[in-house]
């Protein structure tokens, strides 16, 4: 369901690989992998007409938490973008820039079997709704938390007539539940009552990293001219939070930003450009350093460098906001 990363793909990609992971690093990796990427652009939702449903839909069949099958009838897909609510939420509202917790099937206009399903895997699915394709990006902006929505998304908003292999082509049919939503506004302000330490403050300031930006407001980090670059992974809670300490395993809302150890014009952030990252917290990743930290908390991680690998030393800022 997502379109190709293209505003900020060392941080979005290469960040995610080397923190590990985001949200597709879940149980449903690589099935959902099937149907991620698309070169297709971002359009304007409000240019949109977006139909709240049509004679042509799929008959569906199951109840909600399960995946449902579907009967077609003869009609052709519909011309517009069309979310047809099943079943109405009362939670939080859905927006462009939010993170969003789903389970989900797709269909190819016509076929009768399922081309990706959460639901087969047996757990939902976080995205970052700006990252979405924009039938789903518009189709769900406006939508609520507890909502189950049939989308009918035209190809145009979707992955095009001839999409590579492993991707879905033409006119596709998503059955969505929204589980979870959370804000970029809300995930900015997380960090907002957390505890500053000032020992992890003088710590930082001893290896020569420097991190600017309020609590609660977005954070840039940088590193002194002829720092000594880090020769094994720190993790230093700069801010404490309040909230629940993250376990192995956990997905998580957060914002970040990095630079390359030495080359300050690296510099790369969430705040910026993406939005917030869901990523798995994985034994034997560097973002396992989150184990045990509270949500809440903002955590400097500095990462060595590879010399096999032609790799450098990088410096991470983090602000956790949320177990999803």
């Amino acid at each position: 369901m997502r379109r190709a990363t293209t505003v900020l793909p060392a941080l979005a990609l290469t960040s995610c690989l080397a923190l590990a992971g985001c949200s597709d690093s879940s149980g449903g990796a690589s099935a959902s992998a099937e149907a991620t990427a698309t070169p297709l652009s971002n359009v304007d939702c409000s240019t949109l007409t977006i139909d709240d449903d049509a004679d042509s839909l799929p008959t569906l069949e199951g109840e909600a938490g399960s995946e449902p099958t579907v009967t077609w009838g003869d009609g052709d897909a519909p011309a517009n973008l069309t979310v047809k609510t099943l079943d109405a939420g009362d939670g939080a509202e859905v927006t462009e820039d939010s993170l969003v917790v789903t389970d989900y099937a797709l269909w190819q206009w016509g076929a009768s079997e399922v081309f990706d399903s959460s639901y087969a895997r047996g757990e939902a699915t976080p995205f970052s709704v700006s990252g979405l394709i924009s039938g789903w990006r518009c189709g769900l902006a406006g939508h609520h938390v507890g909502d189950r929505l049939e989308i009918a998304v035209p190809a145009e908003l979707a992955y095009g007539d001839a999409a590579p292999e492993g991707y879905p082509s033409g006119d596709l049919v998503f059955v969505v539940e929204v589980e979870q939503a959370v804000t970029a506004a809300e995930v900015t302000a997380a960090t907002k009552d957390a505890e500053v330490d000032t020992e992890a403050q003088q710590t930082l300031a001893d290896l020569g990293v420097t991190v600017s930006g309020d609590l609660g407001a977005a954070a840039t980090i940088s590193v002194a001219d002829g720092a000594g670059a880090p020769t094994e992974q720190q993790n230093i809670i700069l801010a404490r939070g309040a909230g629940d300490e993250i376990a192995e395993g956990d997905q998580v809302a957060l914002e970040l930003a990095f630079v390359n150890w030495g080359d300050n014009d690296s510099l790369q952030s969430s705040w910026e450009a993406g939005g917030p990252q869901v990523m798995t917290v994985a034994a034997g990743a560097p973002i396992a350093g989150l184990v045990g930290v509270p949500v809440g908390s903002r955590v400097v991680i500095l990462m060595p460098g590879d010399e096999s690998a032609g790799t450098v030393g990088s410096a991470y800022v983090v602000d956790v906001a949320k177990v999803l």
